[in-house]
């Protein structure tokens, strides 16, 4: 693990983040404890470990009115920023709220509030998922709707799809399961990369 207290300075600060994946219901969402120094390409990767997204498609932020995108992405005209050019700190002060959208196609919105900036604690693990509840939709569901169609062709054993759905997904997607362990165990393996 990276040893953030011997070579930054000590006002290193630590967000608390919420994010919320916004139309669907019941709730999916995960609280994150991230270091303000983390920029926003970082932060995507973080997100994608935390929701349990497998990174396959584009993805942008929208912060009030500025949007950024990825650095190799260039057809998102003109006015987009750089991703890779602003951290946390810059984007989220204290009480800030942010989106980001992964999944053009299926346009996964998440809802990013700040709920707390604090000084970093050497104590403890500077990037890390502190609670969450549920499992991410599967990857191409066909975004907030095909993911509603998928639970009520699960539950419902008389619904036309139901064999095909348990059939795609039924061993291998539980959607209330959240597992915390595994997402901290793959970002604390990002950390140690950052």
């Amino acid at each position: 693990m990276t040893d953030l207290g011997a070579d930054r300075p000590t006002q290193l600060t630590v967000h608390r983040l919420r994010v919320t994946l916004l139309d669907v219901t019941p709730p999916i969402w995960r609280e994150l404890r991230v270091p303000s120094v983390v920029g926003l390409q970082l932060l995507h990767a973080v997100i994608q470990i935390a929701m349990g997204w497998e990174d396959r498609h584009l993805h942008e932020w929208r912060v009030e009115d500025r949007l950024y995108v990825p650095p190799d992405e260039e057809d998102w005209g003109e006015g987009a920023l750089d991703e890779s050019s602003v951290t946390l700190a810059d984007v989220g002060p204290p009480d800030a709220a942010f989106h980001y959208l992964y999944d053009m196609a299926d346009g996964w919105e998440h809802l990013v509030e700040v709920v707390a900036v604090t000084p970093y604690d050497a104590t403890v693990v500077p990037l890390a998922c502190l609670d969450g509840a549920r499992a991410c939709p599967p990857e191409d569901i066909g975004g907030a709707f095909g993911y509603e169609h998928l639970l009520d062709a699960l539950s419902d054993p008389d619904d036309s799809e139901h064999e095909e759905m348990v059939e795609l997904y039924g061993d291998s997607f539980r959607p209330e399961d959240f597992e915390m362990a595994l997402v901290n165990e793959r970002l604390e393996e990002l950390w140690q990369i950052y």
